[in-house]
């Protein structure tokens, strides 16, 4: 079975319900992301306090580990962290006997990401990175990485210093392992061009991203990588020249339904073949869907 490790924002996922007219008024477009600072986390919390209806633990990368380890993968993630009760929560997340955690403390508040859903299901997300702007090297447990087959990590990490070092410490260690990385978000695309292209260089085994990340990135840079996945919504994915169908089903919220794919598809590809592996990935996908929160427990 495939071993995983990954590193990336370790966030509490605070899940808001907003009716369209509302989420114009927040100024975040329909379906992206945006960082935003601790005086205006404070101001959504309390002006949306009686919206609130689940606070779960999150980050992509960490979303995806934990889909690979209920497909019975061995992980391992690594993070920065507040010395706070979100931390021990986060931290507390990683009980699986297959799933392991490394993790530096920081002064600044374990991150928080506001997870605003519209009555379509359709998920738009306001972060404060918090501890995550201090991810550093020694976060990083070097033989679960040099002995794991993939290294799984995604834009967000690069896009602060200490992201940044902790990716080429961590590039540099795992000569072995196959890199599999995710463009994250279209608002993260022209901020990290140059370390986009840096990354490219060095060789990406599986470049992963939704449709309209990984048309604005084609369109943006020169990207190579071995592989493409690209996740079209309810519509399914593609992994190369094969293609996947969704089942039809009653969206609740999609949060976290692309992180579950690519943890998903990583782990089967030990045992299936390219079809059967996007096709279980994506059904587990949908399935995360069916329910709140970006994690099928």
């Amino acid at each position: 079975m495939n071993t995983i490790y990954g590193f990336g924002n370790a966030l509490v996922d605070v899940e808001i319900k907003l009716e369209e007219a509302q989420l114009k008024e927040v100024g975040i477009e329909k379906g992206s992301m945006k960082h935003i600072s601790s005086q205006d986390l404070n101001m959504f919390l309390d002006l949306y306090s009686d919206q609130i209806f689940s606070k779960l633990p999150g980050g992509s990368i960490a979303n995806s580990l934990h889909a690979a380890n209920q497909n019975n993968a061995t992980t391992h993630f690594s993070c920065s962290i507040g010395d706070d009760d979100y931390g021990k929560y986060f931290i507390d997340s990683f009980d699986d006997k297959r799933g392991s955690i490394s993790f530096s403390k920081s002064k600044l508040s374990t991150g928080i990401c506001l997870i605003f859903v519209t009555p379509d299901g359709q998920r738009t997300m306001a972060a404060h990175l918090g501890a995550n702007l201090d991810l550093c090297p020694k976060s990083i447990e070097l033989e679960r990485l040099q002995s794991s087959e993939f290294l799984l990590f995604d834009n967000f990490s690069m896009s602060s210093p200490g992201g940044l070092e902790t990716t080429k410490y961590a590039l540099a260690s795992a000569m072995k392992s196959k890199v599999c990385f995710g463009v994250s978000d279209v608002s993260l695309v022209s901020e990290n061009l140059e370390n986009l292209q840096w990354l490219s260089n060095i060789g990406i085994h599986l470049l992963f991203g939704n449709k309209n990340e990984m048309s604005l990135i084609n369109n943006s840079i020169n990207m190579h990588a071995e592989n493409i996945l690209v996740t079209y919504g309810a519509e399914g994915a593609s992994y190369n020249d094969i293609s996947v169908q969704a089942p039809e089903i009653e969206i609740v919220n999609s949060n976290g339904a692309g992180d579950a794919l690519i943890g998903t598809f990583l782990t089967c590809l030990s045992t299936e073949n390219d079809y059967t592996s996007l096709k279980k990935a994506v059904d587990y996908a949908s399935e995360v869907c069916k329910s709140n929160g970006p994690r099928i427990k």
